[in-house]
C-alpha cells in the first residue's frame, strides 16, 4: 500500500452522540459504569473499550488552551482513554468504562486483579451483543488502560478482535512497583492520588488474615531499614489507608504470585486477539520495559510494534491516525495493507527519522563493549591489570543544595565521536563492584553529550545489590533477568558482578558527540525531570560504592551497535 493509506481509513463522517452513565451487569451481579460516544447514524458499528479506575467525567475535562500538555502538577495525567469524537466521527462507539469499586461503578476495587479481568471480558461479550454493535470490539488507551488491555485480553473473550496497548506496563513488579528490585515510592505515592476507587483499603488487608498481616508488617519493619529513614512511607504501616497501593508494595517486597496476576507477561499465552503494542523510547520509569517485552515474548497472534520518540502528552490524543488504520483492520475488515508492511516501525533519535524494522534486536547488530576506563573514559579498549578503581559515597539525605551540587555520582565518558555511531536495540552494563555494607543500589543513565557539554538521558537502568542473582534461563548475552524471589546481602568489600539491564532504545549519537554512562546510587525529586515523580527509595546507609575497570575486572558496556554506511 502506498503511503496515502490515510485516505483509505474511515474519514469524519458522522456527528457524535453521548449516552452516560450507563450500568452494566456483571456476572456476579455488580454493575459498572460506562460512557457510549457514538456515531450518529445506522450502523452496527464497532466497539472500543477504554477501561480504567479514573472516574470517567475526569476523562472529558476542559484543558486549557494556554497549557496543552497538563503536569502532574495540575493532575491531568490521568487524562488517557483517547478522543472520543475522533474515533466517533469515524465510525466507532467508544466506550469509556470505570472497573470496579471506580468512580460510578458499583463493588470493591481489585487493583488489577483476576475479577477485574472477568468483568473486562463480561463487558466485552455485553457490548458486543448490543444491536447498535457489529459485534466486534478492541481497546484503546495509554498507560493503565493500557496495561489492563494484556490482562483483559488474556481472559480471551471472544468479541475482541485487537488490543492496542500503546504506552502500557505488563511487569507489575519490575515496570511499576520495584525498578531494579528498588521501590519505586515516588510513583506509587503520586499514583494513589489518581484513581478514583471509593474505599482505601488495600488488597493485603482485604486478602490476609489480621494475624497475617500484622507479622508481615513486623517483618518489614525488621528487614527494611530504609524506610524507617522516610517517615511517609514507613507511617503507612501504622495507616494503610493513606495509601493503599504503596501499602501493598510494602507488604509484598519481592516478585511472587501476587505479582503475576496483575502482571499481563505472565499471561500473554493466553491472548487470543491481534496485538498492537508500543514503547515510548524516554518513558523508562514506567512503559518502556512493557512494549519490548510483549513484542519479544507475544509471538502466537499477528502483531505491530511501534517504537516512538515521547510519552504520550495528556490529554491522550496522538497516533490516533495509526489507532483507526488499526481497528479499521480488525474490527471492519477494511484492509489498508497495514499488515503487509514491516511490523516494526521506529523512531531513531538523534538522526530524528522513522524506519521500518523486521526483528528486534536486529539482526545486523554488532555487539560492542565500550570499557569503563581510568580518568572517567568510556573506551572499546580493555583496561590495563593495573588500572585503580573508582569510588563514591551514596548520601541518605538529599538536601536542595545537594541536588543542585549535584547527586554523588560516577561518569565516564567517551572521547568526542568521528564519526554517527547509531545504538539501536537492547544494552547490558556489566559492573564489577563492591561496596562497604551489606546493600545498596545502582542507577545507571545511558547519555548523549553534545558538543557544547549539553546532555540528554538516552537510557536508565536499575539494580538493588541484594537482588544481583541471575536469572540463567531467561538471561541471553545482551539482556540480564533477574528473579527478585530473594535478597542475598553483599559480603562487604567482596567484588561482585553486577548484571544491570539498561531499557532498549535506538539512537544515533552525531558525530561530535559523547557517549556517557552516570553510576550512582540515588534518584531525587530534587532532580527534576521524570524524576519529580519516579524516584526511588533511598538506601539509610552511607556505603561506599567501588567500581572496578581492571583486566581481571572489565566492567563495560555492551551496546548494540548498528552500521549506517
Amino acid at each position: 500500500m502506498s503511503v496515502d493509506w490515510q485516505e483509505h481509513v474511515s474519514q469524519p463522517t458522522y456527528s457524535m452522540k453521548v449516552t452516560k452513565r450507563v450500568l452494566v451487569p456483571m456476572r456476579d451481579g455488580v454493575h459498572l459504569s460506562i460512557d457510549l460516544f457514538a456515531p450518529d447514524g445506522d450502523g452496527p458499528f464497532p466497539a472500543l473499550l477504554s477501561y480504567s479506575p479514573y472516574w470517567n467525567e475526569g476523562q472529558y475535562l476542559p484543558v486549557p488552551s494556554s497549557n496543552p500538555h497538563p503536569t502532574a502538577g495540575l493532575g491531568n495525567y490521568a487524562i488517557e482513554a483517547g478522543n472520543s469524537e475522533y474515533f466517533a466521527t469515524r465510525g466507532f462507539v467508544h466506550v469509556v468504562a470505570n472497573v470496579r469499586g471506580t468512580g460510578e461503578s458499583e463493588g470493591e476495587y481489585q487493583l488489577m486483579g483476576l475479577v477485574e479481568q472477568t468483568d473486562g471480558y463480561d463487558l466485552i461479550e455485553w457490548l458486543a451483543a448490543q444491536p447498535w454493535c457489529n459485534g466486534n470490539v478492541g481497546m484503546i488507551g495509554v498507560s493503565y488502560f493500557s496495561w489492563i488491555q494484556y490482562l483483559v485480553a488474556s481472559q480471551a473473550p471472544p468479541s475482541l478482535k485487537a488490543i492496542s496497548p500503546l504506552e502500557g506496563a505488563n511487569d507489575y513488579y519490575r515496570d511499576v512497583c520495584y525498578r531494579g528490585g528498588i521501590l519505586s515510592h515516588g510513583f506509587l505515592g503520586y499514583w494513589n492520588t489518581e484513581l478514583s476507587d471509593r474505599d482505601t483499603t488495600s488488597r493485603s488487608e482485604r486478602e490476609m488474615s489480621p494475624a497475617e498481616l500484622k507479622a508481615q508488617i513486623e517483618k518489614v519493619k525488621a528487614e527494611n531499614g530504609d524506610i524507617r529513614h522516610l517517615y511517609s512511607v514507613y507511617q503507612l504501616l501504622s495507616a494503610p489507608k493513606k495509601n493503599p497501593v504503596l501499602f501493598d508494595a510494602l507488604m509484598h517486597p519481592t516478585d511472587s504470585e501476587w505479582y503475576h496476576e496483575r502482571s499481563g507477561y505472565k499471561h500473554f499465552d493466553k491472548i487470543e486477539c491481534a496485538v498492537f503494542c508500543g514503547a515510548p523510547l524516554d518513558f523508562w520509569d514506567l512503559h518502556l520495559a512493557g512494549g519490548f517485552r510483549a513484542w519479544r515474548e507475544i509471538n502466537h497472534v499477528p502483531k505491530k510494534f511501534l517504537v516512538y520518540e515521547s510519552f504520550h502528552l495528556r490529554p491522550f490524543a496522538e497516533h490516533h491516525d495509526l489507532l483507526v488504520r488499526w481497528f479499521d483492520h480488525w474490527l471492519k475488515g477494511n484492509d489498508t495493507g497495514m499488515m503487509d508492511e514491516p511490523p516494526i516501525s521506529v523512531w531513531v533519535q538523534g538522526a530524528r527519522e522513522w524506519r521500518d524494522e523486521v526483528d528486534w534486536p536486529l539482526e545486523r547488530t554488532e555487539w560492542t563493549p565500550f570499557y569503563l576506563r581510568s580518568d572517567s573514559a568510556l573506551s572499546t579498549l580493555m583496561p590495563a591489570s593495573t588500572e585503580a578503581a573508582d569510588s563514591f559515597d551514596n548520601v541518605s539525605y538529599v538536601t536542595l543544595d545537594a541536588a543542585i551540587a549535584g547527586i554523588p555520582h560516577l561518569s565516564y565518558r567517551t572521547e568526542p565521536l568521528e564519526k554517527d555511531l547509531e545504538i539501536t536495540g537492547p544494552i547490558r552494563l556489566n559492573l564489577h563492584a563492591s561496596l562497604s555494607d551489606s546493600d545498596g543500589n545502582w542507577i545507571v543513565e545511558l547519555r548523549d553529550v553534545d558538543a557544547d557539554g549539553a546532555s540528554r538521558i538516552v537510557s536508565k537502568g536499575w539494580l538493588k545489590s541484594s537482588f544481583r542473582a541471575m536469572d540463567e534461563g531467561k538471561s541471553t548475552p545482551y539482556r540480564p533477568e533477574h528473579p527478585f524471589d530473594v535478597e542475598i546481602p553483599v559480603v562487604p568489600g567482596e567484588v561482585n558482578l553486577y548484571a544491570i539491564q539498561i531499557h532498549d532504545t535506538s539512537n544515533v549519537f552525531l558525530a561530535g558527540h559523547r557517549i556517557e554512562l552516570i553510576v550512582k546510587s540515588i534518584d531525587h525529586s530534587l532532580e527534576g525531570g521524570w524524576n519529580t515523580i519516579f524516584h526511588h527509595l533511598p538506601s539509610a546507609r552511607t556505603v561506599t560504592h567501588t567500581v572496578h575497570h581492571n583486566s581481571e575486572h572489565a566492567s563495560h558496556l555492551l551496546l548494540p551497535v548498528i552500521s549506517r554506511a
